[in-house]
């Protein structure tokens, strides 16, 4: 049987760290919690803004309860973390492709903040009567919430006050230059596209998916390759002539999508979603939704990772 591994992405295993650093006098109490962790003996873990609380269950009857607490930014921390973010097209790029950019603490340690709690900032309680601070159940809940943060990494902001839509809908609103109701913001007058860089317009602000871009379809796909020549290992460019003309296709199937398409849309709004995440989100029957996904995905409109109930579609 495969040994579950923690910390498996990056913020997994900045997590992590600063349990080690939280426990470092407690040392031993550690590999305890990783066997429980590793045994399903944590249980009911809830991440909520400011709090994490689950279950462990250890060598009494009754689970014990453990809770973990963080403060949570306030309103004008967040939105200076959400205009350091959308600052950074790289960051926001990231976000919106359900990733945790490396260097996002960087950007907001600009404002005097981290989604990573210092020690100091970290309160843990259990109700087993083990003085250690982290108790072997505590650090129990710490490696499972690790291991959940490897699968969603907005659970970090989430337990900062802010779940995956608020912050994504912040971020776009960031970017675009209006507040999240919609309504421009008098203070960003824009720039013209001409007098930008191709540097200065990778952090600059604004909706790239506003920018319609229709570029005449080609008649001879092959065109470049001929010109180019044949690549190293393949002694003829016409050995690659199918995989031109697939890609050409696919490629114009992607421009020409349909934009009124509302599964589409919704997926490019919510980020990476489950089918579930996506009826609910459009109110429209799972069913209805999992067959428009097929069809987009027979299109090369929507591709899937996972399996079973936790398929994500990406756009």
């Amino acid at each position: 049987m495969a040994t579950t591994r923690f910390g498996l992405t990056w913020w997994g295993q900045r997590w992590i760290a600063a349990l080690e650093t939280l426990g470092r006098a407690y040392a031993n109490r550690l590999p305890r919690g990783r066997t429980y962790a590793r045994n399903g003996s944590v249980t009911d873990l809830t991440v909520a803004p400011g709090v994490v609380t689950a279950r462990v269950h250890g060598s009494r009857r009754t689970p014990y309860r453990v809770s973990l607490r963080i403060p949570v930014f306030t309103d004008p921390q967040w939105t200076a973390a959400t205009h350091a973010l959308a600052r950074q097209l790289r960051h926001a790029a990231a976000l919106l492709d359900g990733r945790m950019p490396e260097d996002i603490d960087e950007t907001l340690d600009a404002v005097g903040l981290s989604l990573f709690p210092a020690a100091r900032e970290l309160i843990t309680t259990c109700s087993c009567p083990d003085e250690a601070n982290p108790c072997k159940h505590v650090a129990a809940v710490h490696y499972t919430l690790a291991h959940t943060f490897d699968a969603d990494p907005f659970l970090l902001p989430a337990l900062r006050g802010r779940d995956r839509t608020a912050l994504l809908a912040a971020l776009r609103a960031a970017r675009t230059g209006t507040t999240t109701s919609g309504e421009p913001n008098d203070n960003d007058h824009g720039v013209p596209i001409s007098a930008l860089s191709a540097a200065a317009l990778f952090n600059a602000a604004g909706d790239l998916t506003a920018i319609s871009l229709r570029p005449d379809d080609t008649t001879d796909p092959q065109t470049t390759l001929r010109r180019l020549g044949p690549p190293p290992g393949f002694d003829s460019p016409d050995l690659l002539a199918e995989a031109v003309e697939t890609a050409a296709h696919r490629a114009r199937a992607l421009m020409h999508d349909d934009a009124d398409d509302p599964v589409l849309n919704a997926l490019r709004h919510l980020g990476p979603a489950t089918t579930a995440e996506l009826a609910a989100a459009l109110g429209q029957p799972a069913d209805d939704v999992r067959t428009a996904l097929r069809t987009l995905g027979a299109a090369g409109l929507v591709s899937r990772t996972g399996h079973a109930r936790t398929t994500k579609y990406h756009a």
